[in-house]
């Protein structure tokens, strides 16, 4: 890279304008514009004070040793770490800062030691001191870090002060700014929130109804790789996959045995044809029973009215009253032409047609 491009990347990273990186550096911004589009280089005398501005090397300006500099920072953390004590860590963090005064890695970590002392000091002002200190490197990052995940644990960070000081409408707005990428911060955050706010009715609806959607995206997913494996001819994984998908079926089974009935006889679907395709009739037939025993949760004349979640599972979803149907079902099941389809492959087996002859009396 040359420092044309070095210049644009870090001043992007930083959030600025070419007018304000111009402002600061007293040149103009048509200069800024040349600088990044290699019509020139900066006077010789700029280097130390771009360098500065942007709070890198003056060889990372001109190589831009990425690898480098995150492995400096890192061993400043680790040194940090290794020190065992929250005062070493912000004197360690402090002085790496000197060198690498906008890492958003040394921010968030002195961010976090800092917080630490409001927990730990018995001085007020210490107190005090270090919580404003941790809030103000926090902002820095989400105000100026142009990496959306760097910018996520900043605004995670400032909610955990924020809540450790009760002031609550901050550490929600911290965590409504998180992004979409920042998922899993924005969930247990909030749910942290509420529980420092011992706001216990919402904490209870908001954990439910989340926990149901992490339940119903996972479920998604174990679906969609049983799908591809199977299209795919990978039997070994399908079987893997398909008893890693049985355990979160199961999840909640101690309020209610048939939740999500259908999804269970999907997989032990899948299962058995993975043992078919493997020539492995013993586990195969395994399956199919199975696959029959699960049809007696089945109900014939279900209405769809009838799987409100809520009602289906008061154990653990005694809150959830606005989803509506989330639980698929059946009314009946063809299981006669499912069978159809493994005739051949047990033949005359004794174990199975006495199975299927069973089934139909």
């Amino acid at each position: 890279m040359n420092i044309g491009t070095n210049i644009y990347t870090l001043r992007k990273e930083k959030k600025i304008t070419q007018a304000q990186l111009a402002e600061k550096l007293g040149v103009t911004e048509q200069a800024i514009s040349k600088w990044e589009n290699d019509q020139c280089a900066p006077d010789v005398s700029l280097f130390p004070m771009i360098a500065e501005f942007f709070g890198v090397s003056i060889d990372r300006l001109f190589g831009y040793h990425t690898s480098s500099y995150n492995d400096a920072v890192e061993a400043i953390m680790k040194s940090a770490d290794d020190s065992m004590n929250t005062y070493k860590e912000i004197e360690i963090i402090s002085e790496g800062l000197k060198k690498y005064p906008n890492s958003p890695d040394l921010k968030i970590y002195l961010a976090f030691s800092l917080s630490m002392i409001n927990r730990m000091s018995k001085d007020e002002k210490e107190k005090h001191d270090a919580i404003e200190k941790a809030i103000k490197v926090c902002k820095e990052v989400v105000n100026s870090c142009g990496d959306i995940e760097k910018v996520d644990q900043a605004l995670n960070m400032l909610r955990r002060i924020y809540c450790e000081i009760g002031e609550f409408e901050k550490a929600v707005d911290a965590i409504e700014r998180i992004s979409a990428n920042g998922y899993r911060q924005r969930i247990v955050g909030k749910a942290q929130v509420l529980k420092c706010r011992k706001d216990y009715l919402e904490h209870a609806r908001f954990t439910e109804n989340s926990l149901f959607e992490c339940y119903l995206i996972m479920d998604q997913l174990f679906e969609q790789k049983r799908i591809v494996l199977l299209e795919g001819k990978e039997y070994e994984q399908v079987l893997s996959w398909c008893r890693a998908h049985e355990k979160l079926l199961s999840i909640f089974d101690e309020g209610c045995e048939d939740f999500f009935v259908c999804h269970k006889l999907w997989n032990c679907e899948a299962k058995a044809e993975a043992y078919k395709e493997l020539g492995k009739k013993e586990e195969c037939l395994q399956e199919l029973q199975t696959f029959a025993l699960l049809t007696k949760y089945l109900n014939q004349n279900a209405r769809a009215e009838n799987y409100q979640i809520g009602l289906r599972n008061p154990l653990y979803f005694s809150t959830i009253d606005d989803l509506g149907t989330q639980e698929e079902f059946m009314t009946t099941i063809y299981f006669e032409k499912l069978l159809s389809k493994y005739d051949s492959f047990f033949d005359k087996d004794e174990n199975y047609l006495n199975f299927k002859n069973a089934l139909i009396k």
